[in-house]
């Protein structure tokens, strides 16, 4: 679009001086690896992962490798990355690219789309990154910035066709890698979730809400299920990352309720792991139950 010309050649020329530099990102990015970071960042920091990237390809350097993964070999390579799930239909979505497309990772919306763990912005990410493909990638930065630049200081407050309406007007056709890596740059650096630095941010001339952004207050966080005031899906993270360090990866449940809890256990306390957090964790297929000898391990398969 001409009216963003100026912008275009001014956020363009400011990420190829102050790009964060990660070990995903490259002038010729490889489509495995940006596959993989992309599993990897939902919802981990990008330190932990820069860390734990090369560790892992060195373990799964290309897309067969880590095909033929067991669900345990993902559960211990997958340490310190969040969701433990997440490994899982990584590795699912690896099987299905090498049985149904010759271990290429597809270069279209619809195709991606049907992997395992890909939605509408992994597949847009995968695409612009990996495929240099022209598409609007919207991730949370991403929107928060758009809103913002449209005189909405909360993502929420703009509805999700008017922000993607916009992504497809102002990204810069030949540059959809370098204007989106820019977004989710400025977006962690200067325009965040609940801090602003207008003064710094290269966008400031044309946001609608610079220097005025309203920062909400008393966010009062969803309660989710928990014990003992602590949310269950720690407890499940607690437990696969106890079971990550034990001999052969098993325990019995009373020595892993012991280690998280301590001796305060009460019969309520092993009903609730027994009744909440063994059939979650079995359910997301991360580990094995035996109820013969009531021990606990990671999954194979």
């Amino acid at each position: 679009m001409e009216e963003y010309h100026k912008i275009h050649r001014e956020i363009l020329q400011w990420f190829s001086l102050n790009a964060r530099e990660f070990p995903w990102r490259y002038d010729s990015p490889d489509s495995y690896h940006v596959l993989i970071s992309e599993y990897m960042l939902q919802q981990t920091q990008t330190s932990r992962i820069a860390e734990r990237f090369p560790i892992f390809l060195a373990q799964y350097p290309d897309i067969n490798a880590l095909s033929k993964a067991n669900n345990q070999d993902m559960i211990i390579a997958w340490q310190g990355l969040g969701y433990n799930n997440r490994a899982l239909r990584l590795r699912d979505c690896a099987r299905t690219i090498v049985e149904e497309y010759g271990g290429n990772i597809p270069n279209e919306y619809a195709d991606l789309v049907r992997l395992p763990g890909i939605g509408p912005y992994t597949a847009s990410a995968i695409l612009s990154f990996a495929h240099r493909k022209d598409i609007a990638v919207i991730d949370v930065n991403i929107r928060r910035i758009y809103s913002r630049m449209n005189g909405c200081s909360h993502p929420d407050d703009m509805s999700t066709k008017t922000v993607t309406d916009f992504a497809e007007k102002i990204f810069p056709r030949g540059n959809s890698s370098e204007w989106h890596q820019a977004m989710m740059d400025i977006g962690a650096q200067f325009c965040k979730a609940n801090a602003v630095y207008c003064a710094l941010c290269p966008l400031q001339d044309v946001c609608a809400s610079a220097f005025q952004v309203m920062m909400k207050k008393n966010n009062t966080k969803k309660r989710e299920p928990s014990h003992r005031d602590i949310p269950n899906r720690i407890w499940r993270g607690k437990t696969i990352e106890f079971l990550r360090h034990s001999n052969n990866y098993a325990s019995d449940v009373a020595i892993v309720l012991h280690e998280l809890i301590g001796n305060t256990i009460d019969d309520s306390d092993l009903v609730w792991f027994t009744k909440i957090i063994v059939p979650a964790l079995q359910k997301d297929r991360l580990i094995n139950h035996d109820v013969q000898t009531d021990v606990i391990s990671l999954a194979h398969e």
